[in-house]
């Protein structure tokens, strides 16, 4: 994804908004580095991706 279309994402979209906020706010307020925070992330994604499949799935249901 180009710059231009992740902006136009960040605009439009408050939970994309949300996770920079939270990025900043570890490296800003937690003091940890830009390596650390994307250590998190990777951390995040490996820890929460079965429970937002299985979100993904009940919201389809609806």
């Amino acid at each position: 994804m180009h710059s231009q279309e992740f902006t136009q994402k960040l605009d439009s979209s408050l939970g994309l908004q949300m996770i920079v906020a939270g990025m900043a706010r570890l490296a800003e307020d937690e003091g940890y580095t830009p390596h650390q925070v994307f250590e998190l992330m990777t951390a995040a994604k490996q820890n929460t991706f079965h429970a937002l499949a299985q979100i993904h799935r009940e919201a389809k249901k609806s």
